[in-house]
């Protein structure tokens, strides 16, 4: 299908999903993944545009190619909206400036340090990926900075408990298990997350048992 007429802000999801035969549910999905920037916004609407369409016709020609959409994120660079890394960034100085308990916060769970220019930064790269798509999509960076120090609060203590309790049931294990058992609650708790909010399954076509 050939792309429909631009306007100066875009597509809409409903057009960029008939222009690349895809459905606007795997579009949504592709942003929460970080494979597709999240749309520029005017008011209450969303639209999309080239870099949208060209990052969508690569993803669908490398799926056709038999990749899984894990080799195909590590093929691709990060996709975040052009200021949205610049806006977390001012916004990383302001909260080591004048919130210094979130500051403190973030930096206990190893998500805030610095650059190598030292300058204050988010120095986890997924974490820095999501926040700067929160941004780009219209968060409020230090809102985004707020919930995920309080969120990670919350979070730490289950997540020692229930590796915990994982190791018990395996047995000892070396560095290399241990890092495996740790991705397996990862894992767990990424699928809690994408049933919570109806996000399809990683692979396209691939059906849940049952």
């Amino acid at each position: 299908m050939e792309p429909l007429s631009p306007r100066p802000a875009g597509y809409t999801i409903e057009e960029l999903s008939a222009i690349v035969g895809m459905s606007a549910r795997n579009i949504r999905a592709h942003q929460t993944r970080g494979l597709v920037p999240p749309p520029v916004r005017h008011g209450r609407s969303a639209y999309y545009g080239p870099v949208h369409l060209r990052r969508l016709r690569r993803i669908t020609t490398l799926q056709k190619q038999g990749f899984n959409l894990v080799s195909i994120a590590a093929m691709l660079e990060p996709a975040t909206v052009d200021g949205g890394a610049d806006r977390l960034g001012a916004a990383v100085d302001g909260v080591v400036r004048d919130q210094p308990s979130l500051a403190r916060c973030l930096e206990r769970h190893g998500v805030l340090g610095r650059d190598d220019a030292g300058r204050p930064a988010v120095v986890r790269r997924s974490v820095r990926r999501a926040v700067a798509d929160l941004v780009g999509a219209g968060v409020p960076p230090v809102a985004a900075l707020r919930f995920l120090g309080q969120f990670l609060d919350r979070v730490a203590p289950l997540a020692d408990e229930q590796l915990t309790a994982l190791r018990t049931q395996t047995g000892p294990a070396s560095a290399a298990p241990r890092a495996c058992l740790a991705e397996l609650l990862v894992s767990a708790f990424r699928t809690t997350v994408e049933n919570a909010a109806g996000l399809p399954e990683e692979e396209p076509g691939r059906r849940r048992p049952g």
